[in-house]
């Protein structure tokens, strides 16, 4: 029995277990998977540590505590009776594979409550040095067979959700059981760029609890990759949610030298660096031969817990967040209880939908995604404000004529009973939500994500935890301007995409232009050599039902740092480390009336990426040459009386200067003059102080060439 002195809150933090070599080298056989070795334990956990003051003092004392538990306490806790743990899978999936079947997630049960039984035929071959510390935790996994409200379930949901490829923390916030009665697994296309991550007891609290894991790593069949690291790897993050470490301690880098000097704080796992994806059972790095066929640490031969291992989950159930999980009352609560006979359960209606935003006049596909003892199941489809208005058949396409948000209906029938649901669906664009043309956004106002007044006209901002933030120059760019966007890559999982979506722009609102162009500002510097950020530009005239790729822009493309070398601190970027990328709206589209301008970052480990001044015009609104050159400058910058416009000639020329707003139009003209050879400036301050607040782009033409440059006015 573990001391009163307990501390009865600990730990929030993420450990997560990637994705190794082992895994990579079944591509060929199961080449619909991809991996890719990603881990983000000691991050997370080290912002935990930040949000939650005296966490990381409160896990340590739990494990010091544990190890030096009295022979008499061990002894009363090696020798508890075992314990049932109420489980729900939930499968978040976006349709098709991803839409993983329930007799995965049975094979995965069946694993897991093997690996936690010691029933698992590979520990004839445990190394023999290690084979007397093989320790039976005895948790037993069922399938909770009643949900929080006391209805019949199977204990697996199946949701559709778009979340499932972030797999973040938003996951959880699309389905979540009561984690204080169930242990919540989601299981999702990504694990926010991980193969699955898990929270230490008590301290997700009621939103974070629980385990993410993907469905490749999960099970021995049907999407897993069915290597000893993928079907092993449930139970490592079970051990996590129980409350042990990496065998190496608390860091995520297996291998480091360093990692000598941390250790898991539990006696008999000897002290090692971590196994990097392999098997060396003769490793000792740190002195001692390490435990290296142990669930907690990164080998691909993983098949044991130690006897101190299970006293640390095993007194991880006396916390108050663990406590609840298996007291008799909540395993009749949970139909978990020895001797419960669930009845037949009734199938569960659930629905998605290909496209949540259309136009008027558009259609929709709706995708049944219900779940459960479906037999032979029958279909009534309601769709208010659609074409049809009703369907029995399983996957109807609909039309909608009129702008709106609207929802939709499923009822199923089968033998065990009817199940409803109804959601919201669909949202019609407005007639009149394109912005016509020219348009600008400055990103000046901090409503710009909102449009105060037309929701259709929104921006949308789409993608992890980390997602595209306004900042202002106390905490952002150096620019002309009070304010430019910003994201960090850095703080994303490689591969995952964070999409910037526009408003709708009208084409046809000005007469005989029919050459349009979508311009934008950026800034970006690598993190290190081996950065691999993209940014990708496309269009849709059908409200993005279908998109035209017109311009990827890799990292070597991006790079506009000074030097071009990777900055490993905080980059800001200074007003000569900003480009301007023009893009021609492809000529299919040219004259549209609802045209879509899709920005997608694809993250690549690099530093802050930061765009500015996004618009749509003719060319002559949207032209500007970079500035990286010492012979033509705007300064002061904000404008001055003293501003100046200052150039080089390499012989006498005609040069004029003229200010434009960022629609294009000219607001400030001055006079063509005559220079000779050499350096020149032309007074700006005066006449500028006469414009309103903005940004403002200062043209200046020199015989057939045309410079421009920002300039701010306060």
């Amino acid at each position: 029995m573990l001391r009163k002195a307990l501390p009865a809150l600990w730990l929030a933090a993420a450990a997560v277990f990637g994705t190794a070599s082992e895994a990579v080298a079944q591509r060929r056989e199961h080449p619909e998977h991809t991996y890719g070795f990603r881990c983000a334990h000691d991050s997370v956990r080290q912002a935990e540590f930040q949000r939650l003051p005296g966490m990381e003092q409160d896990y340590k004392n739990f494990l010091r505590r544990v190890a030096s538990m009295t022979p008499a306490e061990q002894a009363r806790i090696n020798a508890a009776p075992d314990v049932v743990i109420p489980v729900v899978f939930h499968v978040v999936h976006n349709g098709g594979a991803s839409n993983i079947s329930d007799a995965q997630v049975l094979d995965a049960l069946r694993i897991i409550n093997r690996d936690f039984n010691k029933e698992n035929p590979d520990t004839i071959s445990i190394d023999p040095r290690f084979v007397g510390l093989a320790s039976r935790p005895g948790f037993q996994f069922r399938l909770a067979q009643k949900d929080p409200n006391g209805n019949c379930t199977t204990g697996i949901t199946h949701t559709y959700s778009t979340e499932t490829l972030v797999g973040d923390a938003n996951l959880k916030n699309v389905i979540r059981w009561d984690v204080s009665r169930y242990l919540n697994i989601w299981v999702s296309e990504r694990a926010n760029g991980a193969g699955g991550y898990a929270i230490l007891p008590c301290g997700g609290g009621s939103t974070l609890d629980g385990i993410v894991i993907t469905n490749t790593q999960f099970g021995s069949i049907g999407r897993s990759c069915r290597t000893n690291f993928c079907v092993r790897s449930l139970t490592h993050e079970l051990g996590h949610y129980f409350g042990l470490p990496h065998t190496w301690g608390g860091s995520n880098t297996p291998g480091l030298p360093s990692n000598c000097g941390i250790d898991d704080g539990i006696a008999d796992t000897p002290n090692t660096v971590g196994a990097n994806q392999d098997c060396n059972l003769n490793q000792a790095t740190c002195g001692p031969v390490a435990n290296t066929e142990n669930y907690m640490d990164y080998a691909t031969c993983a098949k044991m817990f130690t006897i101190g291992q299970r006293a640390v989950m095993r007194a991880s159930l006396q916390l108050a967040c663990r406590a609840s999980l298996i007291t008799p009352a909540n395993l009749v609560a949970t139909g978990t209880n020895d001797g419960y006979q669930a009845p037949a359960c009734p199938p569960v209606a659930a629905f998605g939908v290909d496209n949540t935003v259309i136009c008027p006049g558009g259609r929709v596909e709706f995708v049944d995604g219900s779940y459960g003892n479906l037999g032979t199941v029958s279909y009534a489809w309601s769709f208010p404000g659609g074409t049809p208005s009703s369907s029995t058949v399983q996957n109807p396409t609909v039309t909608y004529a009129a702008p709106g948000t609207y929802s939709a209906t499923l009822t199923i029938t089968g033998p065990n009973g009817t199940s409803t649901v109804t959601q919201q669906s669909v949202r019609v664009l407005g007639t009149n939500a394109a912005f016509p043309a020219p348009y600008a956004q400055t990103f000046e106002d901090n409503t710009w994500l909102v449009n105060p007044t037309d929701a259709d006209r929104n921006w949308r901002n789409e993608g992890g935890a980390e997602r595209w933030t306004r900042v202002t120059p106390a905490n952002g760019p150096s620019l002309p301007g009070s304010s430019a966007l910003r994201l960090r890559p850095v703080n994303i999982n490689p591969g995952t995409s964070t999409t910037l979506y526009s408003p709708l722009f009208n084409l046809t609102a000005v007469g005989g232009v029919n050459d349009y162009q979508v311009a934008f500002d950026y800034a970006y510097a690598r993190l290190t050599a081996n950065s691999n950020d993209v940014l990708r530009v496309a269009f849709s005239a059908d409200c993005g039902v279908s998109w035209t790729s017109n311009l990827t822009i890799s990292t070597n493309q991006l790079v506009s740092n000074t030097g071009a070398q990777p900055v490993t601190g905080t980059f800001v970027p200074t007003a000569s480390e900003w480009r301007t990328r023009t893009i021609s709206v492809p000529a299919a589209l040219q004259g549209a009336s609802r045209l879509l301008v899709r920005i997608e970052q694809v993250a690549g480990g690099g530093n802050s990426l930061f765009l500015d001044n996004f618009r749509v015009a003719s060319p002559t609104a949207t032209h500007t040459r970079d500035m990286n050159t010492r012979s033509f400058s705007v300064m002061p910058n904000p404008l001055t009386h003293e501003t100046a416009v200052q150039f080089t000639l390499d012989q006498p020329e005609t040069a004029q200067v003229q200010v434009q707003d960022l629609l294009g139009r000219t607001v400030l003209s001055l006079p063509a003059q005559r220079f000779g050879a050499g350096q020149q400036q032309i007074a700006l301050g005066t006449e500028g102080k006469r414009l309103s607040p903005g940004v403002y782009l200062v043209q200046l033409t020199v015989g057939q060439q045309r410079l421009t440059s920002r300039v701010l006015v306060q």
